[in-house]
């Protein structure tokens, strides 16, 4: 038996090889800038949402060339930019197909992981320490770097270093205080999150159903961290219809997708199918200005849970209107521009 907390639900548990390094959605969020996230994003991923993609040289700050071996974490020197991307430059894991490094350049414009938005073009150092007082006396540099680092959990911030400067120490901190933020690394280390460690969480409470939380196992505890409007989707299957599903669970199976996790999804999707999408809309969740109409429905409220599951079995078409043809057409005013999409109602899994 299933029950279906949405209008529309489209979902696939198995396999989940290859998508599954993250165990933990907490750090997944950590790991995430403009809906991408190391570890879960992938080249692949990239190419296929990305037709502009191409490689690219990256001055590794924290690292001359002649330090490039000592990062096991990334392959250092190049990465992978698009122009709809704008001063996001994507670094491959040395030892998977994984992002395990995403460098922000000068024209970066856009929201860390914990919210906090920057403009590159502008960000110097002190309003940098407005951002992150921690960072103030948190002054680094490898021996073999041009630049200070300023560490921030798994995000780096760096400032070139004058090497005219004499003497260098103790540190000038008012000198700099003006000088850009010439560069932001956002980086982990793809195998050590796997290293040792099990793909899916394997022990629940014994009277708890199995969870996913966006194609991810997780016990109950990790769902402390969501608010219900943070959520698009609710699943639930019982009896049969989640032993075929997870063999092991004898009380039920609850698969839950969060809303972040579906605006990636269609995003990604939306953007392979219209350039005119992507230029539009630049990034997951930077869609405010946009009307959604699905097979003329205008979509309002949680509309996140009919637009993920949309796919290549399902999907027909997707057309840009402006916004006076939005008023027109439409009756709506609010909007800049309109995105009409014709699809088939998706299967009941």
């Amino acid at each position: 038996m299933k029950l279906i907390y949405s209008l529309m639900i489209g979902i696939i548990l198995f396999p989940l090889t290859g998508r599954a390094q993250l165990t933990d959605p907490a750090l997944m969020k950590k790991l995430t800038v403009n809906g991408f996230c190391l570890c879960k994003t992938t080249l692949t991923d990239l190419k296929q949402s990305f037709t502009d993609l191409k490689e690219t040289s990256v001055e590794e700050m924290d690292a001359a060339k002649s330090c490039f071996g000592q990062d096991p974490r990334y392959i250092a020197g190049k990465g992978f930019a698009s122009v709809s991307q704008p001063g996001m430059i994507f670094q491959q894991d040395q030892g998977s197909e994984y992002i395990s490094k995403i460098r922000l350049t000068k024209d970066f414009k856009g929201s860390l992981p914990d919210g906090k938005y920057i403009d590159m073009s502008k960000l110097v150092l002190k309003d940098l320490f407005k951002l992150y007082p921690a960072l103030k006396d948190n002054w680094g540099s490898r021996g073999c770097s041009d630049y200070w680092h300023f560490s921030n959990d798994t995000v780096l911030f760096y400032v070139k270093i004058d090497a005219s400067k004499k003497p260098q120490f103790p540190i000038d901190g008012a000198y700099y205080a003006d000088k850009p933020v010439v560069g932001v690394d956002l980086v982990m280390s793809c195998y050590s999150l796997q290293k040792d460690k099990p793909m899916l969480v394997t022990e629940d409470e014994s009277n708890d159903p199995v969870f996913f939380l966006d194609s991810i196992r997780v016990n109950r505890g990790v769902l402390q961290n969501y608010q219900p409007e943070e959520i698009a989707v609710v699943t639930v299957y019982r009896g049969a219809d989640a032993t075929k599903r997870v063999k092991s669970t004898t009380n039920g199976l609850i698969y839950i997708e969060t809303k972040t996790s579906a605006r990636e999804k269609y995003w990604r999707y939306f953007s392979s199918k219209s350039a005119g999408y992507a230029k539009i809309v630049k990034s997951p969740g930077k869609d405010n200005n946009i009307q959604y109409i699905l097979n003329n429905e205008i979509l309002t409220g949680n509309f996140e849970s009919k637009l993920f599951v949309i796919d290549d079995a399902t999907f027909k078409e997707i057309k840009i209107i402006s916004k006076d043809q939005l008023i027109r057409d439409y009756n709506i005013n609010d909007k800049d521009y309109g995105v009409v999409i014709i699809s088939e109602v998706p299967a009941k899994k």
